[in-house]
């Protein structure tokens, strides 16, 4: 079991603002959460430094700049041992069209978020990881038709019960 970081409301406010405006000064900020701008930066920096502030990104609209596919892939390998996890998770860490890899329970071991250029190259793609000796027992695809939500930051108010 992991520790938690202990955070405290003002923590919360901070995290949920930075989760949705990563790009906001932190003299903004520090208004927002009525402290000084130092103070601000000093909860910052330690956010960051305990982790619990990963990395600061970029949305990209896609759809904006060139014609694509995303799709999931459902993947279940051959075995199941340690090493042929590790083996899996390496490969795909290597795949650029691999946006997102998630270890999952059910019917399946993992889940693969995949963005291609066309249906062709996820389908010449998807075809070299099954041959390149990885693991990969089977692979289910799901294309993508149309994104109905966005994800708009983690449910803080629900998870974090201040």
């Amino acid at each position: 079991m992991s520790e938690y970081t202990k955070i405290n409301k003002i923590d919360l406010k901070i995290l949920k603002i930075l989760q949705t405006n990563g790009r906001i000064t932190n003299q903004q900020l520090a208004e927002q959460v009525h402290l000084s701008a130092s103070a601000c930066l000093s909860r910052v920096k330690r956010l960051e430094t305990e982790g619990v502030l990963k990395r600061y990104i970029t949305e990209i609209d896609l759809e904006k700049l060139a014609p694509h596919v995303e799709a999931f892939a459902e993947v279940t390998l051959e075995n199941h041992t340690p090493d042929d996890f590790l083996r899996f998770d390496t490969a795909v860490a290597k795949v650029a069209e691999v946006t997102d890899s998630y270890k999952i329970s059910g019917a399946y071991d993992y889940l693969l978020k995949f963005v291609c250029a066309d249906v062709k190259s996820y389908n010449r793609l998807s075809d070299e990881m099954i041959t390149s000796n990885i693991g990969i027992g089977k692979m289910n695809t799901l294309i993508i038709l149309e994104r109905t939500k966005d994800f708009s930051g983690f449910p803080m108010d629900t998870l974090l019960k201040l």
